[in-house]
This record gives C-alpha cells, structure tokens and sequence, in this order.
C-alpha cells in the first residue's frame, strides 16, 4: 500500500467493485478498495448451488447479523445475513436478477424529488452492465460485465407454477426485467457458464491485474478522517496494526446498508445524541443517517407431495456426488444453477399502480433455516409486500468497531404492510390450489390446513414470516433542500466534502423486486457522475 490514493473505496460489496473496476480503468486514478472479508474464490461461492453453505452463522462469509427483537413478529430477532468477502452480498444471495418496476424508477424522480433517477434515466445503466443469454433489444443487453440467465429446462414444479397462474387468471410474462413485469413468469439468475456472477467475478477477477488498483482483504475500516469537513482519508485495522490511508480525491463508503451508517457514525457523523451516548466527538450532526431503514418481508407456503420431483432428491448421497462430479468436471448440472426460477409479481387489487407482492418459489421442502429436508418431497412459494410502509433505523450498540450494529427494519408496523402480507398469502394458496398442482399435492406444511381465518394467519405470519434479504435506504439521497436526505443526487454526503455513499443505503424508496441489480446500477451510474462523464442518453 502507498500513503495516499485519488479514490479510497471502503467495502467491495456489488457497487464497490463496480467502482474499483470503473475508477482504475482508464490508469489515471490510483484506487484503494478496502474490503474486512476475505477472497471469494471458493468453490463455495462460485458454485450456485453452494449458496446454502454460505448460508450459515458459522460461514466465514457471512456476517449473519441479527436483528432486535420485532414487536410485530412475537419479539423474534430476524436473520440479516451480508457478506463478508469480495463481491459482498452479490457473493453470498440465492443470484435472483430482478431490477423492480419501472413505475418504482419514476417515483424516486416525482415523489420522492430525485431528478435524473427516473427509469428513462437508469435503464442505460441497467443495460449497461448486464450480459444476457438473450437477444437484445431496447430493454435488454447481452455484452455487459454481469453473466444474466434464464433456466429454459424447468423442474416439474416450475412449469406446474407458471401453468397454475395461468390457471388463477394472471398473465405470463415473457421477459419480467423487459417491458411488462406484472404476471407469472421465469426469472432470471445472476449465472454465466456455471458460475456465480458475483461482482467480483464481473469487475474485479475477470480483468488483468492493474497497477493503480489495490485491493486490500481483512482490513475493518474503522473511521473515514476528517478535517475541516472534509473527507481526507481512512482509518481501519489489518494484522492487529492501525493504518491512515490519505485520499487526494474522495472517500467512497460502499460498505452496505448496515455498515456504511456504522462507519459514519464512528466517525463523528450523524445523530448528535446518539454519537453523545457512545462518547463519540461530534463532527457533523446528522439526524437523518441511519433512519429510512426499508425492507421486504415473506411468509411462507409449503406443501409437501409424495411424488419425488422436488430439488431433495438431489441430497441422497449418490446424486451429491453426481451433481458434484458434473459441476466440478464442466460446470454443469443441477449445481451450476441456482433455486428459484419462476415466480409472480402480482396487485392485491386494481386501484394499487404496478404489483405489490411477490412470489418466489422454491421446488425444495425445506426444513429449519432454510436447509433442505433429504428425507421429503414438497415446494416452497415465499409470498410478500413490496412497498412497505413500515421504516426501521441503525444505530451504534457501542463506540467498538468490532460490535455489531443495532438494526431494527420495524417490520409490519402499519395496518397496510400487515394486510398486504395476510393478502399475498391468500393469493399464494388460491394458486397452488389450482388443478395444475393437484397431483403434486399431498399436504399443505404451511401455515397448514387448520389455518384459515384471519387472525390464524396473522398469528402464523407473526410467526413465520422473515426478511426477503433486501435491506435499503439507511444514507438516503435527496434533492437540495429535503431534510431527509443524506446525500445528494450525486451521492455526495451532505456537509462533507470528498465523501461520497454509493451502495444500498443511499436507495430513496425500495424497489418492487430484489435489489441486487438496482445496487448494480447505481454503481454504475454513480462512476460516471465521479469521473465527469456526461450520464449515458436517456432511453426515452
């Protein structure tokens, strides 16, 4: 490592290996991308079907946080796993490529003030960084950075789900990342050729080494230094050693939606009271970092069948090693892709504007936590709101970088948020009763057939239901003016100069789908705003 660098990039999550790649590419600017994890080139990661063992608390690639207790879900503290490698939590999610509805876009752009983010204004860059099994066309791109693949050959009980919607009156969809997203359809993964298209994979491992990019694993970046607000450098530890790095240019914080506020407020910045409780000097009070906390919740559907179709016949020892052999021999077979291939974005009802619930489904009878069940048979539909109104925050537990966050996403705390949840599991059942899953259908798991009014399904979603794994909006961008922004619509920090917050946390309002290609996006968007580049024309 050198002293100093133009751009120092803390967290190499999705937008921070975006940047490292795009901010080093053309050799003027010296990069210093610091990441706390370590490599992600396990076969763990690069396999699709590794997810579940990064899945794991003890995973040396997940972070696994917790959260406080949820009032509205009887006090359960809910899973928030992130990763903690290169490539962030691109390395370590189930690799659903979803970008959200465009109406989500141009509502960021109307109703929430942010001017130059509507959809015409970010689909450039959504094409731009995707390679597409597929043919191009004025919604899509196959000669991006990021591998995008639908599964054609469908499981059984995939090709049962599409034809069950069909069936309970929704519309297939041909493309949901194209022109119409509302329907039943096949998704899309983030897999090319068998591996998993972490950011990593895609900006970071796929090019030469560069010698004005550094990257640095296993350092925990402690504060971002400040004088005479301004961001001048970073603060973090590596091998038991405190090291200060100088940044000529900017200090970017990718570092994700829980520790980018973290850091921050490590720093001196943000809520005066809270930064005062923890004996923290304040440097800028910042009421608002931390807050606008925003994520999706599911409940869940499970049927068990008798019929051996499911993804768990796969975990009889034989068919392990097979599907090892056929992925470690030529990257292919059932461990070259990942678990949900269809699902549905739906409306609970015709006054709502565009879908605002989501199925995933899972051909897998799984048990606790998400592992696979081995000796049974079923499927799994994940069903729930996509605009919540509820909003959490992320505060200090201390003054010790090495402690945890407090997060706290207020899950289901409004009337709306906890209908459209009780509705998306009624939805749910009224599809997988249709006829095209009734020779499939031996028993319905959960919630179970004694569940059926109301409150029963309230009380088994206050029991169930967990995050969809989409956490945002914790640094929120703004117009001049908009209190509650944190930064601006460059994502410069508000107050600070040569601070700039590219990842999840800066997303004004959660998008209508899984948001790891939103983060794709912005980071790609925000290069070019960082090195003077005109944005990339419109599409519409």
């Amino acid at each position: 490592m050198k002293s100093s660098y133009d751009y120092i990039i803390v967290g190499a999550g999705t937008a921070g290996c975006v940047l490292a790649h795009r901010l080093s590419e053309d050799g003027q600017y010296s990069v210093l991308l610091v990441e706390n994890g370590g490599d992600d080139r396990s076969w763990i990661l690069q396999m699709p079907a590794g997810l579940r063992s990064a899945f794991k608390p003890s995973s040396k690639f997940n972070y696994w946080f917790k959260t406080e207790p949820q009032p509205h879900l009887n006090n359960r503290q809910i899973d928030q796993p992130r990763g903690k490698v290169l490539g962030g939590s691109s390395s370590i999610n189930g690799m659903t490529f979803l970008r959200g509805n465009s109406l989500d876009y141009d509502n960021w752009a109307t109703e929430e003030g942010c001017v130059g983010w509507s959809f015409a204004d970010c689909l450039p860059y959504f094409k731009k960084f995707e390679r597409r099994d597929g043919l191009a066309n004025d919604y899509r791109n196959n000669s991006g950075m990021v591998g995008v693949k639908t599964q054609h050959e469908l499981n059984p009980l995939n090709a049962a789900f599409l034809q069950a919607g069909q069936q309970a009156g929704h519309e297939l969809t041909d493309d949901v990342n194209g022109y119409r997203q509302e329907g039943v359809s096949r998704f899309e993964m983030s897999v090319e050729n068998g591996y998993r298209s972490s950011s990593a994979r895609a900006y970071l491992h796929s090019q030469s080494k560069r010698k004005n990019l550094t990257i640095v694993t296993g350092a925990r970046v402690t504060r971002v230094l400040i004088e005479r607000s301004q961001a001048v450098g970073v603060e973090f530890l590596k091998g038991g050693k405190t090291i200060k790095i100088a940044a000529t240019r900017e200090v970017i914080l990718s570092a994700g939606v829980f520790g980018t506020p973290q850091i921050l407020m490590l720093s001196g910045i943000g809520p005066e009271e809270h930064l005062k409780k923890h004996g923290l000097p304040v440097v800028q009070h910042v009421p608002q970092l931390g807050e606008n906390l925003q994520d999706h919740i599911e409940a869940h559907i499970q049927v068990e069948t008798d019929q051996p179709v499911s993804l768990n016949r796969y975990l009889k020892p034989h068919l392990m090693a097979w599907a090892g052999l056929q992925w470690f021999g030529w990257k292919g077979g059932v461990a070259a892709v990942n678990q949900c291939h269809v699902g549905a974005f739906l409306r609970t009802d015709s006054t709502v504007s565009h879908p605002n619930i989501q199925f995933h489904f899972f051909p897998i009878y799984f048990g606790a936590n998400w592992i696979p069940n081995p000796h049974k048979n079923g499927y799994r539909l994940g069903a729930g709101p996509l605009r919540p109104e509820s909003r959490g925050r992320v505060r200090l537990a201390s003054a010790d970088p090495h402690d945890r966050p407090l997060i706290d996403p207020n899950y289901l705390a409004t009337d709306k948020d906890r209908g459209e949840i009780r509705q998306s599991i009624k939805m749910g059942r009224e599809l997988l009763a249709q006829p095209a899953f009734k020779k499939f259908h031996r028993r319905e798991d959960l919630p179970g057939v004694d569940v059926k009014t109301d409150a029963e399904l309230d009380a088994f979603i206050r029991k169930d239901a967990s995050s969809a794994y989409h956490p945002c909006g914790t640094a929120r961008m703004g117009a001049d003016g908009d209190e509650r922004a944190v930064v601006d619509l460059q994502l410069r920090f508000n107050g600070v100069l040569g601070l700039r917050v590219v990842d999840a946390s800066v997303i004004p309002t959660i998008p209508s789908a899984n948001i790891n290609a939103c983060v794709f996006m912005l980071a790609e968007k925000a290069a070019d705003n960082i090195l003077g580049k005109p944005p990339l024309a419109k599409a519409y």
